[in-house]
């Protein structure tokens, strides 16, 4: 069953348990459907629910570009977290499969809509009909569902309590105007040998077609400087879980901040554009197209570690 609501942005179509009053008590986690009207558009959401009464903590999570919101769910391991940790995950679909990231020289750019005012407009209503902490809001999302992360760091920090682009750097168009309205814990999780978006920076896609980034270092330091974060670092590494899949991972964390809010970089040496996952079966055509995958940890664990202590 669909709801619906007014806000100031437009009209939003809400799942009937969007509006269920915190004192109510669900069963079980259930995944529903949405819609919003957004920057004159019809915009589509799942937003995966646990079983306790809200409000939760909410994690939105950006899909890759070409994909969506389905995707971004059965991929992105977050839903073994909502029932777990009693989170609310968040999948919001992009127009045409591509989030507005900030690259204007991608051919996709002048035909995405505003996607800084759909996911305002979409936090705004979780916040308000009381199933989000407005505290405890969080983005995440790989490729370009990472820079849309990263435009989101840019443009809208002050609605979320930390952030984690996946396998994504800053957009080199969008760095010369990213004025965040205030320091924001974030991590950032590349790949060394990512075909796609290289760690080194340039022009991102196998044939360079879909605008540049800034490198992996510059993208940290941009962040190290807007949440005022000295040079000093620690590096661990995780255990080679996986030694068959030729990479193992570094945690560098940069944590003497003047604003408290750090920043961590999760190297995966040696994988390619790929969400580090424990257990994803072989895949032949994708690790000759896209690099091979890590399996030493779960991505969405960590970034869940990461964020889960985190308040606005």
């Amino acid at each position: 069953m669909i709801a619906s609501a007014a806000t100031g942005t437009g009209r939003i179509l809400l799942p009937a348990i969007f509006l269920l009053q915190c004192g109510a008590q669900l069963l079980a986690s259930e995944v529903e459907s949405g819609k919003i009207s957004a920057d004159g558009r019809q915009r589509e959401f799942l937003v995966s629910t646990p079983g306790s009464a809200g409000p939760h903590p909410a994690v939105v999570v950006l899909h890759g570009g070409t994909l969506n919101a389905q995707n971004a769910m059965r991929t992105t391991g977050f839903e073994p977290l909502v029932e777990r940790e009693g989170l609310l995950a968040v999948y919001p679909s992009a127009i045409a499969g591509h989030w507005n990231d900030g690259r204007r020289s991608a051919h996709w750019s002048s035909n995405s809509g505003d996607d800084v005012a759909f996911i305002r407009a979409l936090v705004a209503e979780l916040v308000r009909t009381g199933v989000a902490d407005a505290h405890r809001i969080y983005v995440t999302g790989p490729s370009n569902g990472g820079m849309m992360t990263l435009r989101l760091v840019c443009e809208a920090a002050e609605l979320f309590a930390a952030a984690a682009p996946i396998i994504a750097s800053m957009p080199a168009d969008l760095a010369p105007r990213c004025r965040p309205a205030r320091p924001l814990p974030v991590l950032v999780m590349n790949a060394t040998a990512d075909p796609l978006v290289p760690y080194g920076g340039g022009s991102v896609g196998l044939r360079g077609e879909r605008g540049g980034v800034l490198s992996t270092g510059d993208t940290i330091a941009f962040l190290r400087k807007v949440n005022g974060c000295s040079a000093e670092s620690k590096t661990d590494r995780l255990p080679d879980a996986d030694p068959a899949d030729g990479s193992d991972v570094a945690v560098i964390s940069w944590t003497d901040c003047s604003s408290r809010a750090p920043v961590l970089l999760y190297r995966i040496d040696g994988a390619g554009h790929r969400i580090p996952r424990r257990n994803e079966a072989p895949r032949q055509v994708v690790d000759r197209l896209l690099g091979p995958a890590n399996h030493d940890f779960e991505a969405a664990e960590a970034i869940w570690s990461f964020f889960r202590d985190k308040r606005r």
